[in-house]
């Protein structure tokens, strides 16, 4: 189910960014192009003033000459005088090209008001450049071109000279900076789409890891569930043969029950602390008088148990924190039960409780089995009994998980460690009087 999310959402952002880059590298493109015309249609003006300067001066101009400038600037021109061809080239010129003149000259006529008539002020020299798109007789031969209609006046007659170029239009690929770009987009999206990989992978972790813990929390919650069920269902099956074991066995239903519904109440308050339902109460309170309430319902368990139950507390124990007292006792409660029940008989439990440096330090330490080291982080884990043979049933693997869960929300730290006697030691951190 992951893998394919993670395929999908790599898909996705990979279709984005490729889409951004590509309509950024278009439109970069798109304005080189623009650039690139705009730069050929002003050296195509100055090309063709600097023709015009040399015909409208009073130097001998030959043929030889002429042929140079077009073919060292890809000129093809026109010189009419007075209406009439000059010979320069009339024979190379092809009936396309004689109609392209004819279009140029029309153009400027009716567009930009340029003719002869435009030399009969007094004026020796008017000229109009400008972009042309083929004419329709040269479709499919010609493409666009950059077109000057230049008319000069001499002391004897008007000469029309018309100038045609077509840019040389380079292929996307053969253009160094056009080529450069695009690879440069390309390697781009490739590399974004290898982070997006990579990033997505990393977030959707946390969703897998989540997913994989609750699958077990439901495996563990109905494994647990499925042993009192099944003794509920054997208890009332005896009852139905046996009657005359009615009372033994009803109490065996209600310990069961109480059993259940103790599994029950901690998987609920696990969920709402992961649904952020159950709310912290705060208000300023003794942590000393919670702590030694706590210790107070454990003594008669530790009697009977034949263990040393200890406290420690300062003698002026008149510091508050702001906390929620019901919660805390909450904790207090399972650190407690779980020293009682996993010590052995004639064992010792000491709990303390000091301030330091604008903390409240509690300690909870026994000197029985003790926990693992490799098991020491694991213990906080939901469902998780590092002595998975011990066959106590009131305790589910819940209650070190309910606990980290409301220190946290408490902005305190809870951790376990090996006790000076060989057992286990629990150490929970809270910030004293903070709001």
């Amino acid at each position: 189910m992951f893998r394919k999310l993670r395929i999908k959402m790599t898909l996705f952002c990979v279709f984005i960014i490729s889409l951004i880059l590509l309509s950024m590298t278009a439109v970069l493109l798109f304005l080189l192009h623009q650039n690139e015309e705009l730069t050929s249609f002003q050296d195509f003006e100055e090309t063709v003033s600097e023709l015009y300067q040399d015909f409208t001066g009073e130097v001998a101009l030959s043929h030889s000459w002429l042929d140079e400038v077009c073919s060292s600037n890809d000129l093809i021109v026109s010189i009419l005088d007075n209406g009439e061809p000059l010979l320069y080239r009339q024979n190379q010129i092809d009936t396309d090209m004689e109609l392209l003149f004819a279009q140029a000259r029309e153009t400027a006529l009716n567009e930009y008001a340029v003719s002869e008539l435009s030399v009969a002020d007094g004026s020796s020299l008017v000229h109009k450049e400008f972009q042309m798109n083929k004419s329709s007789e040269g479709e499919g031969i010609r493409k666009s071109c950059q077109a000057s209609v230049a008319y000069i006046s001499t002391n004897y007659s008007v000469l029309c000279i018309t100038a045609i170029r077509f840019p040389v239009s380079q292929n996307i690929w053969t253009n160094t900076l056009y080529r450069s770009v695009i690879l440069t987009t390309l390697c781009a999206i490739l590399l974004l789409s290898l982070l997006s990989f990579f990033l997505i992978r990393y977030l959707v972790h946390p969703l897998e890891e989540g997913h994989k813990r609750q699958i077990n929390f439901f495996a563990a919650a109905s494994h647990e569930l499925r042993s009192p069920l099944a003794v509920l269902i054997s208890s009332l099956s005896a009852m139905e043969s046996c009657p005359e074991r009615g009372k033994e066995l009803l109490q065996t239903i209600k310990k069961e029950n109480l059993r259940m519904q103790r599994l029950v109440n901690d998987m609920f308050t696990l969920a709402s602390l992961d649904n952020g339902k159950i709310a912290i109460h705060k208000t300023e309170v003794c942590l000393y008088t919670l702590f030694m309430e706590a210790y107070e319902k454990f003594e008669a368990a530790a009697i009977h148990k034949h263990i040393f139950l200890e406290i420690s507390i300062p003698e002026e124990s008149d510091a508050t924190a702001y906390c929620d007292p019901e919660r805390l006792t909450q904790v207090f409660t399972i650190l407690l039960d779980n020293a009682v029940s996993y010590t052995p008989e004639g064992g010792h439990i000491l709990a303390s409780i000091l301030e330091s440096h604008n903390k409240f330090i509690i300690t909870v330490s026994d000197n029985g089995p003790g926990i693992p080291d490799e098991a020491k982080e694991k213990v906080f884990s939901r469902f998780y009994r590092y002595d998975q043979s011990r066959t106590d049933k009131n305790h589910f693997g819940l209650g070190l998980s309910i606990a980290k869960e409301i220190i946290e929300l408490h902005e305190g730290a809870i951790s376990v460690q090996d006790s000076a006697e060989g057992g286990a030691e629990f150490i929970v951190s809270l910030p004293a009087n903070t709001n």
